[in-house]
């Protein structure tokens, strides 16, 4: 049977649980394992273990577990009870800063003046860098903007 898929073999064990069959013990596992497994007595189901109450809330410190407190049975008072007093922690009331609303978007920040100047001369390095590639794509029209320049020269000496 170890080539049988694997919904062949879920069709097969469902059968045979329907019709009370035991499941053949799988082939990697020792034969004298099945043994000590079937000597044993079954052990007995753990007993419920009640669903929280006020006085467990009124126990629980920053460092508890409050899985039990969120678990399915348990009392919506309680619930919201341990919650609020799991969420009034100060761990859990800091500021990520990651929030968008958080700030005064109404107060304006002026721009300082390191900043402009960094501006400015960004500015400047790029108009050259533009200016520089205009004249390599057109050398003429730099020639004539260079002719231009010197005829509005004042001459007047």
């Amino acid at each position: 049977m170890p080539d049988e898929g694997f919904l062949r073999r879920w069709a097969r064990r469902k059968a045979e649980a329907a019709a009370g069959i035991e499941p053949a013990p799988v082939a990697e596992t020792p034969a004298h394992a099945c043994a000590d497994a079937a000597a044993a007595p079954p052990a007995a189901p753990p007993a419920p273990v009640p669903p929280p109450t006020m006085d467990d809330v009124a126990r629980l410190t920053g460092d508890s577990d409050f899985s039990a407190f969120v678990a399915r049975g348990v009392d919506a008072a309680v619930r919201r009870t341990a919650l609020k007093k799991l969420f009034a922690d100060p761990h859990f009331n800091t500021m990520d800063r990651l929030d968008v609303y958080i700030d005064d978007y109404t107060k304006p920040s002026p721009v300082s003046d390191a900043m402009l100047a960094s501006l400015a001369h960004a500015k400047r390095a790029l108009r050259r860098a533009v200016e520089a590639m205009d004249a390599d794509d057109n050398p003429d029209a730099a020639r004539a903007d260079d002719a231009d320049d010197t005829d509005n020269t004042d001459n007047t000496t």
